[in-house]
C-alpha cells in the first residue's frame, strides 16, 4: 500500500467507470469539484462520505484514506505522548490508570506502525 496517497478514491473510481459527477451523486454531495477536492486530498472526507465510500467500494477506510490515517496516526501518538508527560508525577490511582492506559496504546500504535511498513 501506497502512504503517500492521502486516498485511493480516483483509482477506485476510474476501475468502476464512474464519473466525479456520478460518485458525487452517490455520495450525496451537490457537485463534482467536492469529490476532486477529496481525491486531491485537498479536503477531508466527513464521517459520512468517508463510510459511503467503504460500503461503495467495499473496502476498508485505512485503504481508502491511507495518507489520512498515517497523518491522524502521528497526531494520536504526539497527544499521548504529550499527555503521558504532563500526567508522571501525580501519584493518584485515577492517574496511573490514565497512564496504564496511555502505555497500552502507545505500544499498540508502535505495532500498528511496524506492521504499516
Amino acid at each position: 500500500m501506497n502512504y503517500d496517497l492521502k486516498s485511493c478514491i480516483r483509482p477506485l473510481r476510474r476501475r468502476f467507470g464512474f464519473t466525479q459527477k456520478e460518485i458525487a451523486f452517490l455520495i450525496g454531495v451537490k457537485c463534482r469539484t467536492a469529490i476532486s477536492r477529496l481525491e486531491g486530498a485537498k479536503r477531508k472526507p466527513s464521517l459520512e462520505a468517508a463510510f459511503i465510500f467503504a460500503l461503495l467500494f467495499d473496502t476498508t477506510l485505512s485503504e481508502l484514506f491511507p495518507g489520512l490515517l498515517s497523518e491522524l496516526h502521528e497526531v494520536t501518538v504526539r497527544r499521548a505522548n504529550g499527555l503521558y508527560e504532563e500526567l508522571q508525577g501525580n501519584p493518584s490511582n485515577t492517574t496511573q490508570f490514565k497512564l496504564d492506559f496511555l502505555e497500552r496504546l502507545l505500544e499498540r500504535a508502535e505495532r500498528h506502525m511496524f506492521r504499516a511498513v
